[in-house]
């Protein structure tokens, strides 16, 4: 099966690849030096971060099981990262724009780390820190990564080049290998279901080591004015006309169906 997998995605990255050099120069866009060097640094750092997301989610449930949590005990841990990222992800968001972003990287090494714990308190801490990462991973690096953009000067298009290639690498290639890499650890090396946790804990460490010695710190805007409290109360209307919009369109679906 393994075989199948690397005859499939290798065979669609050469494709890729293929379809990638065979661009003419009216196609490819023309960038600086000076942002090639800005665009492959973040590109490196938020591929490690990536591959420290990735390493741990295919084995959270295989891990809770074998500490020998039931089913329904399993699903209110997931619940709780779920629902701390929904509920915490817009107010550490605000807590990264006043404090600065650097700082946000340590929540998700914390949360690998509590998987070594069986004790069920102790992993629901990590699943609330799990949570709050992941709204980090998400929104904190691409914020910084449009703040730095700006601040450099580079032209407004250059950044869709960033980004695609943060899609490509980071929810594509880096997703591929970390499978594999966690498959290598678990079933090969026989090294147990926490080893993908601690190899993420790895990867994080040294893209957080990349930030501390090449990054600048940013704060966002400094020209808005609004409080944290002025924030949250804007983020908390926010998901509250989301909930109200989906379970109007649950209702209506249903109410269809009868």
């Amino acid at each position: 099966m393994e075989m199948f997998y690397y005859l499939v995605f290798g065979g669609l990255a050469v494709i890729v690849a293929v379809m990638e050099l065979s661009k003419s120069n009216k196609d490819r866009i023309n960038t600086s030096s000076a942002f090639n060097s800005f665009k492959n640094n973040y590109l490196v750092v938020y591929s490690f971060m990536m591959a420290g997301d990735w390493l741990q989610g295919p084995y959270v449930y295989y891990l809770y099981t074998t500490y020998g949590f039931s089913k329904g005990e399993i699903g209110h841990l997931f619940i709780a990262g779920f629902g701390s990222s929904m509920l915490f992800g817009t107010i550490v968001g605000s807590l990264a724009e006043k404090q600065g972003r650097k700082r946000a990287c340590v929540t998700y090494i914390l949360s690998c780390i509590t998987k070594h714990s069986p004790q069920y308190n102790v992993l629901m801490l990590g699943r609330v820190l799990g949570g709050i990462a992941t709204s980090l991973l998400f929104s904190a690096f691409e914020s910084w990564l449009v703040a730095e953009h700006n601040k450099s000067s580079f032209e407004q298009q250059w950044l869709s080049v960033t980004f695609s290639k943060a899609i490509f690498l980071g929810n594509g290639l880096v997703a591929i290998v970390a499978g594999l890499f966690g498959n290598l650890l678990v079933d090969t090396l026989a090294w147990g279901p926490v080893a993908p946790f601690d190899a993420a804990s790895c990867f994080l460490a040294i893209g957080m080591a990349i930030i501390l010695y090449t990054w600048s710190e940013n704060y966002g805007d400094s020209s808005e004015s609004k409080d944290l409290l002025t924030q949250f109360r804007g983020a908390a209307a926010a998901i509250s006309s989301v909930v109200s919009a989906k379970g109007c369109k649950i209702f209506m679906f249903v109410a269809s169906i009868f």
